[in-house]
């Protein structure tokens, strides 16, 4: 089943019913994850240079250190249009 695409209206309601986990809920992705879909977002359509310093400054602000290989990867599909974070 994990194959089969589903819509950010269910991948959002199987995200809410997951019983809150203290250990993950420390994790910086779980931390960012609301960050990381606003730029999404709101730079979608926008240049790749921009979208990618948009998100390296989320996970700067964390406190986490960027990877830059994938925050282009993500710059790219947002510069497309997509929201990998949705």
């Amino acid at each position: 089943m994990s194959g089969i695409p589903r819509s950010g209206i269910t991948r959002e309601l199987l995200r809410l019913l997951q019983p809150p986990t203290p250990r993950r809920a420390r994790l910086l992705s779980e931390r960012i994850a609301p960050a990381l879909a606003e730029v999404g977002r709101t730079h979608r359509g926008r240049p790749v240079d921009e979208v990618f310093t948009a998100l390296a400054e989320v996970v700067t602000a964390a406190g986490g250190t960027p990877d830059a290989t994938a925050l282009r990867e993500f710059a790219d599909q947002v510069e497309a249009g997509q929201n990998p974070f949705d």
